[in-house]
């Protein structure tokens, strides 16, 4: 029988970690990982761009991003700006409610955010007196300047619809001097 000597013995258990790590190594770099392409449309042509965006949030890994693609398909329809895109968005957001992508509530508050006269920020339990203290009304009229804002990419850049972008417009400064007008009378009680 044959003994090994402890040097040898050393040396081959030293020879075989830094193989095994080599080829540990090896396996990492050479491993394809599967990485989501969830890309933001692009381009003029929004039927293109819905298309791309459909396909992208089909995938669960990129409904996270529903926000940013509505956002972008906005971007794209300034670009090709037609009436017609009102109707696109409604079933592009009737689409992502049946996909699960987002609630019936949330389709909702984007299409009338973006394409529809009527002011979403004015809360359902809207109590005038309530909202006359000066951190409430400027909140108030925070939240409605930025929805006109959106109202003005929807209906006026994204549809070139201007008698409806007027309507909301003429809607929120309607609003704002109704404001005014209650908070002067709830103070003065």
């Amino acid at each position: 029988m044959i003994k090994s000597r402890p040097i040898n013995n050393a040396k081959f258990r030293g020879c075989l970690i830094v193989c095994v790590v080599a080829a540990l190594m090896c396996a990492c770099t050479n491993h394809n990982y599967f990485k989501p392409s969830c890309t933001l449309p692009s381009g003029v042509d929004l039927e293109a761009a819905l298309d791309h965006s459909r396909a992208d949030l089909g995938r669960l890994e990129c409904e996270q991003m529903f926000e940013g693609y509505f956002d972008r398909l906005i971007d794209v329809a300034k670009r090709d700006p037609d009436i017609e895109n009102r109707r696109r968005f409604s079933e592009f957001l009737v689409w992502a409610n049946d996909e699960g992508i987002i609630d019936k509530i949330q389709a909702r508050n984007y299409y009338n955010r973006y394409f529809n006269t009527t002011f979403m920020s004015l809360p359902d339990d809207f109590n005038v007196c309530s909202s006359c203290t000066d951190i409430a009304k400027s909140n108030l009229e925070q939240d409605l300047q930025q929805e006109l804002g959106q109202k003005e990419e929807g209906l006026l850049r994204a549809c070139q619809d201007k008698p409806a972008y007027y309507a909301a417009a003429d809607q929120y400064n309607s609003i704002l001097l109704l404001l005014d007008a209650t908070c002067t009378a709830c103070l003065n009680k």
